[in-house]
């Protein structure tokens, strides 16, 4: 079977950084990288210890055929315009979620007028994170297929809040965020 595809290095540590350690449930590793390759095709490896219980840790993901470089003052570069194959549409609402609260400073709080840098890169960050949810629905549909949800997490989000996974829904929330950060910065 062939390795999953990280787009990007923010898409790989991301991916690594919601998969905490089976050993003690931590997730916060100091991850060294090398160039290997899978079945020909070029790939990278990360390996480090959990910081919890030192177990090693190790994920290698393809490389993409060709590689996206952020832009200048890219804050965070997740994937093109393919949908992910590390993170589903339920795992991308989830980060976009937790990111929102911390720039807001918590649940059911919008962010103010005036951000910190921490909490103006969170916000850049869920909405990076509510364009990879978009990515998921075809064209020619309204919301993210079945398809899109494989994580057990992503399934349960969108078990729980079906609605929430609607194109229309997802615009208005990402409009919602670019707004904030266009606000905060005049």
């Amino acid at each position: 079977m062939a390795l999953p595809v990280a787009r990007t290095r923010d898409e790989a540590h991301l991916y690594m950084d919601m998969r905490p350690c089976p050993s003690c449930g931590k997730s916060d590793v100091q991850w060294d990288s090398a160039l290997t390759s899978d079945e020909g095709s070029p790939a990278r490896r990360y390996t480090g210890s959990c910081s919890g219980c030192r177990a090693p840790r190790e994920f290698v993901f393809r490389l993409p055929e060709r590689p996206l470089l952020p832009g200048p003052g890219d804050v965070v570069l997740f994937g093109g315009d393919d949908p992910s194959e590390l993170l589903d549409a339920g795992e991308w609402l989830y980060v976009a979620d937790v990111c929102a609260q911390a720039a807001a400073g918590g649940p059911d709080r919008e962010p103010g007028p005036v951000l910190s840098a921490e909490a103006r890169e969170s916000l850049i960050v869920a909405v990076a994170a509510m364009d990879e949810v978009l990515k998921f629905i075809p064209p020619d549909k309204d919301e993210v297929p079945r398809a899109g949800f494989w994580s057990d997490r992503g399934r349960t989000l969108r078990q729980s809040e079906p609605g929430r996974f609607r194109r229309p829904r997802l615009q208005t929330i990402r409009s919602t965020y670019r707004d904030a950060l266009a606000r905060a910065a005049s």
